[in-house]
Parts: C-alpha cells; sequence; structure tokens
C-alpha cells in the first residue's frame, strides 16, 4: 500500500535559497506533523549511514544520504557533539537546532526495513531539526560552520531521556523532564510534551507514530 510523503529526496549540488520554512523547492505531505519554522531543515549524520548497512546488509547499497528525507547531511557533526540551540552558519543563512527528528513508520516503508524507526529511536541516530534565524542563500559548496553554543543539552541526551530508560526512578524522570523543558533553544512542540509530562506523570503513546495507520487502525 501507498503512503503520502515528501521523505524521497535527491542531492543538490548547486544553490538554493533557505527561508522560513525550509529550502526552496522542498516540501512536506504533512504540514501537521511535518515542517513549519520550528522544523525548517532537517540533518541526517552521514557517519551513521555505515552503522545502518551493517545493521540490514541486505540493503547495503541503500544507505547513502539523502534516504531519510535529510536536507542536509555531514560527517563532522552528530548526535553527541550538537546540543539544543546550537547556532551555525550555513552560506548566507543562519540556523538553530530545535529538536531531534522524531522518527515515524515512513522510515521503515522507505526502506523496506522493519523496525528501522524504532531502532533509529532507540540508539538516538535520529538527526535534528533546524529553524532559520536569518533566511539565505545555501548549498553543498557554501562554508557550514558552527556559530554559537546556548544549551548543554545534547540531541542524542534529549532522545536518551525522552525515549530511553523506563526504569528510572518517577522522581528522576521528573527532574530530567523538567530540565529539558527549561533548555534554551527547544522547540514549542517539545517542550509542551515536557510540560504535559510534568503535569500528567505519564508518557504518551509513540507506538502509532513509529508502526504507521494500519496499527492505529487495529487499536
Amino acid at each position: 500500500m501507498g503512503f503520502p510523503s515528501a521523505i524521497f529526496k535527491s542531492e543538490v549540488f548547486g544553490e538554493l535559497w533557505l527561508g522560513a520554512t525550509g529550502l526552496e523547492g522542498d516540501e512536506q505531505a504533512s504540514p501537521k506533523i511535518h515542517g513549519g519554522t520550528e522544523r525548517a531543515l532537517l540533518h541526517y549524520p552521514s557517519i551513521h549511514y555505515v552503522w545502518w548497512a551493517n545493521r540490514y546488509p541486505e540493503k547495503r547499497d541503500l544507505f547513502r544520504p539523502a534516504l531519510f528525507g535529510e536536507n542536509l547531511s555531514d560527517s563532522r557533526w552528530h548526535e553527541k557533539n550538537v546540543c539544543i540551540g546550537d547556532i551555525f552558519r550555513w552560506g548566507d543563512a543562519i540556523i538553530q537546532i530545535s529538536q531531534p527528528r522524531s522518527p515515524c513508520y515512513k522510515l521503515s516503508r522507505r526502506t523496506g526495513c522493519d523496525g528501522l524507526a524504532l531502532l533509529m529511536q532507540q540508539h538516538a541516530r535520529c538527526g535534528w531539526l533546524y529553524r532559520v534565524l536569518q533566511p539565505g542563500t545555501v548549498g553543498a559548496a557554501l562554508p557550514f560552520r558552527f556559530a554559537e553554543r546556548v544549551s548543554r543539552a545534547s540531541v542524542h541526551e534529549v532522545m536518551s531521556l525522552m525515549f530511553g530508560d523506563e526504569n528510572r526512578a518517577p522522581s528522576k524522570k521528573r527532574e530530567d523532564w523538567l530540565r529539558l523543558s527549561e533548555t534554551e533553544g527547544l522547540s514549542e512542540r517539545w517542550r509542551k510534551t515536557l510540560l504535559n509530562r510534568l503535569e500528567s506523570g505519564k508518557i504518551e503513546s509513540w507506538e502509532a507514530r513509529l508502526a504507521g495507520p494500519a496499527s492505529r487502525r487495529q487499536n
């Protein structure tokens, strides 16, 4: 069965305009779930593709930049050495990390690899999203440089605490959620999720997002 998606990307080597909601010519199939000013640009570390190829050796040739719908891929930066709120200069534009990418079932559908979205979540090999602080011309040949750090919450830590060890004591969970909710630069969507957890003491269900429409119909 088909599914609506804008995950199918191809590499572009020329220059493009990066506006407040993303790259010129880019689009999202589900605007309520993807895209917007807080999720204008998706970055996925190219160093992860070797890890994925080893996990799914029968599909080794699939794992190369643009597979996961990313707008930007770079070997220098990954979830453990970037933090929420980090500011980068890319060409004429200035961008800021707003949140980790939340994996969904379309990644498994896109690759034909069962369980890939869940693995991406569990191992925090998810990539991250940017907001655009200053629109401008960007491109593969233009400089991409780190500019400023405003928090100490790495993308890996945020993913691990949001989706990781469920055996942490309730008091420790609340402490972590409160700390993350106060992280400078964190998107309002993720901040709201954390505040909801603090209010209810419960973790929202992510199963449908990872499994897809068929699972939602069965529930």
